[in-house]
């Protein structure tokens, strides 16, 4: 059906509970729960871990909305994402090439 997602975007806890694995697709009908998402995590203490495996697709808005949140954290904090999608790293390294607070592992 248009307008619905292909998949929704879920989160769950992974690990010690210091990391959150988020899967689905970020754009625009899932951006308000990724920027939900992002806001909890900023609220978190210590470097924010996302497991992206499961993420297929993040669109521009989305990784400008991750991009923001990294901008806000303070120095010396971190948002690490393990195996991002494709489109999600092409988007970070075209458009904020230096931006360390956004550590990208595979």
């Amino acid at each position: 059906m248009p307008g619905r997602p292909r998949r929704p975007l879920v989160t769950d806890e992974c690990g010690s509970g210091d990391c959150v694995r988020v899967s689905g697709q970020v754009y625009l009908d899932t951006l308000t729960d990724w920027e939900r998402i992002l806001g909890v995590l900023l609220q978190r203490e210590g470097d924010i871990r996302m497991d992206m495996s499961d993420l297929t697709f993040v669109d521009v808005a989305g990784a400008t909305s991750l991009a923001r949140a990294a901008q806000r954290l303070p120095d010396g904090r971190r948002i690490v994402v393990r195996k991002p999608p494709a489109s999600l790293t092409r988007v970070l390294e075209f458009f904020w090439p230096e931006l360390v607070a956004i550590e990208v592992v595979e």
